[in-house]
């Protein structure tokens, strides 16, 4: 029976270590592999370097699939090579993608590209969902909670964080368990 994890929280708070760890466990448990979905984007040296270092420690016998659009591709791409755990890491790189795709001029971004951008990032969101309920994977979903800090200083800032936050209610609301990240410590929330 599949199972839809979302596991959110701030930065470094835990969020990935746990995500991999329910991975690695379900995989073990299912005796299958892990298809790792990586939505982070190289835009500069920081977030490359980022990128290497998760490549390097993730477990070797994963599946990584690096996007954060185009899951409607994942039966023809994939063809449920050998995993029956999916991890998506992150949501909030996700939308990030999109919007770069979508809206890459921050300074004339409007309000409705904004809700576009969410739109395309939940319809991403659902057909992930979706492969995983087909495939009777679990699919485990990782994002960051944004909206409990300072009130960011742009206003495009604040439309990213207003999306992210709506986004994260809806994956929560498909999920089957909820887990909050506090200083490596796993919160249930559902």
């Amino acid at each position: 029976m599949s199972s839809i994890s979302l596991i959110t929280g701030g930065g470094r708070s835990g969020k990935s270590s746990f995500a991999e760890k329910l991975a690695a466990e379900a995989s073990a448990k299912r005796q299958t592999g892990v298809l790792y979905v990586a939505t982070g984007l190289a835009i500069d040296e920081e977030m490359t370097d980022r990128i290497a270092r998760h490549r390097a420690a993730r477990p070797k016998d994963w599946i990584t699939w690096e996007r954060y659009r185009g899951f409607a591709d994942i039966e023809r791409e994939l063809k449920n090579g050998g995993f029956g755990v999916i991890l998506l890491d992150c949501i909030a790189g996700l939308l990030m993608g999109i919007l770069f795709e979508e809206s890459p001029n921050a300074d004339d971004c409007t309000i409705e590209q904004f809700e576009r951008v969410e739109a395309l990032s939940i319809a991403e969101i659902d057909e992930i969902c979706s492969y995983a309920k087909r495939q009777d994977n679990d699919l485990i979903l990782v994002t960051n909670e944004i909206g409990m800090g300072v009130i960011p200083e742009t206003r495009y800032s604040r439309l990213y964080r207003d999306a992210l936050g709506r986004i994260n209610i809806h994956s929560a609301k498909v999920a089957d368990k909820v887990v909050l990240m506090v200083a490596g410590l796993p919160v249930m929330l559902k």
